[in-house]
């Protein structure tokens, strides 16, 4: 039998950074193709999720896309964002709106995430690499797990039975009770009905979830987490996300206006729990149970064994009984010289005013054990 030299010859990956906003224009269709493939994409990786990001956040050309090929197909892709306030740092692109920021990655091709640790340690020894939203659970937190970190959030996860009915039997006999008595018939008594964005309502739905958002905050005497460029952006992705299925957004009506209304995103078999707004003079309607209750049925029926809370262990999330806990780290690879040092310092400074703001939003303390506290 004769054997070509071609047929055992190992494709090697190759590595390359990609500068600016030319990576949307070099990959963009093999960048959608990578997101489909990979079981382990977030919504917060997709190319349009990135590119709207960096249109009101950053600016294209600040961008530096990691980025891998086996021979012509690309297997492995990590948008950063290059940031010179008030140091030079690299961080990765999606920072602030993004509850998951790791490298993007076809299956069964974790090992390459070691081409992206030698990239990143080679950026490092000009400036501090200031990785966000980490999960612990992703293989890049191990292949990082030698770095200082700082835990950022915690992420409650909800594995989803195969019927909402025996879901439901799995709640708190109070949470169950509410669940049951709000649905249906004592809703239409009551003069109220939910509602489910569509393209040609997504703006709607949008200006409503945002009036709502801020009474919610507003009535806690805080500012919310949309405002200014935050909404435009959010904006806009809603609107490509309702007509492209991955933003699934309901709402709460009475007495003709909207009372309140979950945001959420769809990716394959998990549902993303992103942000919700209500009235708060509407308390007695109870539409924060009534509308996650809805989306977590409608999660189900769609066939999704993933309900993910993300970022934030508020003690309404923790009603529902979620299954399990995702920490999500901050990684730092710090440059040698006195402005990397002096930005190591900055950011686990600024971390401990973080977690003072963080518990007041959540109501509870959230300080790390010794165990998931700095290995610096």
């Amino acid at each position: 039998m004769n054997i070509h030299p071609s047929d055992i010859l190992e494709v090697m990956p190759a590595i390359e950074i990609i500068e600016g906003g030319k990576i949307f224009e070099l990959a963009s269709s093999d960048w959608d193709h990578l997101h489909a493939l990979s079981s382990t994409a977030t919504p917060f990786q997709s190319r349009h999720w990135i590119q709207l990001w960096a249109k009101h956040f950053s600016g294209a050309n600040s961008l530096r896309t990691i980025v891998i090929r086996e021979g012509q197909d690309l297997v492995g892709l990590y948008p950063l964002v290059r940031t010179s306030s008030p140091w030079m740092a690299m961080r990765p692109a999606g920072v602030g709106p993004s509850d998951y920021l790791v490298p993007l990655m076809i299956d069964g091709q974790s090992e390459l995430l070691a081409n992206v640790h030698d990239a990143l340690s080679e950026l490092a020894k000009k400036q501090l690499v200031d990785l966000h939203q980490v999960p612990s659970d992703h293989a890049f937190a191990e292949q990082l797990s030698d770095l200082s970190r700082i835990e950022q959030a915690k992420c409650l996860i909800l594995d989803l039975p195969s019927s909402f009915d025996a879901y439901v039997a799995g709640l708190s006999k109070s949470l169950r009770y509410d669940v049951r008595r709000l649905a249906g018939k004592a809703l239409s008594e009551r003069g109220a009905t939910i509602e489910w964005a569509t393209e040609e309502t997504a703006n709607e739905f949008a200006d409503q979830f945002f009036e709502l958002h801020k009474a919610r905050w507003k009535s806690r005497g805080l500012p919310g987490a949309f405002f200014g460029k935050g909404e435009r952006f959010q904006r806009e992705w809603i609107a490509h996300g309702v007509a492209t299925g991955s933003v699934v957004m309901n709402r709460l009506m009475c007495d003709g206006r909207s009372v309140g209304s979950v945001y959420a995103m769809r990716l394959g078999s998990v549902c993303y729990f992103y942000q919700a707004g209500m009235d708060p003079s509407a308390s007695s309607l109870s539409p924060g149970t009534i509308l996650v209750s809805r989306m977590i049925e409608r999660a189900i029926e769609t066939g999704c064994t993933t309900f993910d809370f993300m970022r934030g262990d508020e003690p309404y999330k923790r009603r529902w009984k979620p299954t399990k806990t995702r920490i999500n780290y901050r990684i730092l690879l710090p440059s040698q010289n006195v402005i990397g040092k002096t930005g190591i310092w900055w950011n686990q400074t600024a971390w401990r005013v973080e977690l003072k703001v963080r518990e007041r939003l959540e109501g509870k303390s959230l300080k790390p054990s010794k165990a998931s506290n700095h290995n610096s």
